[in-house]
């Protein structure tokens, strides 16, 4: 005669909770014996996300003749602008990193497009010169821009968290465009310059297995300043001079994913 059906449902719970069990513990166990990951060595990868680029951009009165004093105040406000622009940008990065238990430094070339284009258009009516008029257009451009950071992080487990820090590179170009109806003055100027700027971020990363992983990082990079002087002509007074300036700053978060060389 065979166990009785109260029987039957112990021994039943009693292999349920086994199996249970020992899922649990081969769970536990696989856990524990499970490797870290091995941030050191060389890694190369690529990255998306986007950027915001802000330029301070500014006009005043150098040598006035042409102007009086009255002018140079109004163009002093009127050539003082900020100037914005977000745009989606890809690049690609290379590193090395030496990791020392949990902690991890290294270092990491990378390069981006920048895309920064932005131009602004003022005009007044001159108080010195009612009825007349004058125009100032200011226009700032980047089109990419590098960087060497140095990365200070903490590994635990598959995950790496860290800080940045370095220098970036760009070229920057300010056009100026100054028109006036008084007595047909105009300036024009170009300059084109590189620059370079402290660039700081933090960032984290997570390893799929022993060579793949994914990122996220921000940035934040501020570059010098630009500033060119432009000759004031006309038709009938003695031209005066305009001094022209503008800086670049970049915000940039990006996702990514790094390949490490075994």
């Amino acid at each position: 005669m065979g166990p009785s059906p109260t029987c039957r449902a112990q021994m039943k719970t009693h292999i349920h909770a086994s199996a249970l069990l020992l899922a649990i513990c081969s769970s536990g166990a696989w856990a524990q014996t499970s490797p870290d990951a091995n941030w050191s060595g060389f890694h190369a990868g690529g990255f998306l996300g986007a950027t915001h680029g802000h330029a301070d951009a500014r006009t005043v009165t150098g040598r006035l003749q042409y102007f009086v004093e009255e002018d140079a105040i109004q163009i002093a406000r009127a050539g003082d602008n900020k100037l914005g622009q977000s745009n989606f940008s890809g690049g690609l990065a290379l590193g090395w990193d030496k990791q020392f238990d949990k902690l991890l430094v290294g270092v990491e070339a990378s390069a981006n497009s920048l895309s920064f284009d932005k131009d602004h258009n003022r005009g007044e009516f001159y108080d010195s010169a009612p009825g007349t008029s004058f125009n100032i257009r200011q226009s700032v451009r980047a089109s990419w821009m590098s960087a060497v950071r140095v990365r200070l992080g903490w590994a635990q487990r598959n995950w790496l968290a860290y800080v940045s820090g370095g220098v970036a590179h760009t070229k920057v170009k300010l056009d100026v465009t100054f028109t006036d109806n008084a007595f047909n003055g105009y300036s024009q100027s170009s300059k084109s310059e590189s620059m370079t700027g402290p660039s700081l971020g933090f960032g984290g990363e997570y390893a799929l297995d022993s060579k793949w992983s994914i990122r996220g990082d921000y940035h934040y990079t501020r570059f010098g300043s630009i500033s060119t002087v432009s000759d004031v002509t006309s038709t009938n007074n003695p031209g005066g001079t305009l001094v022209h300036k503008a800086n670049l700053s970049v915000h940039g978060a990006f996702v990514g994913l790094n390949y490490r060389f075994r």
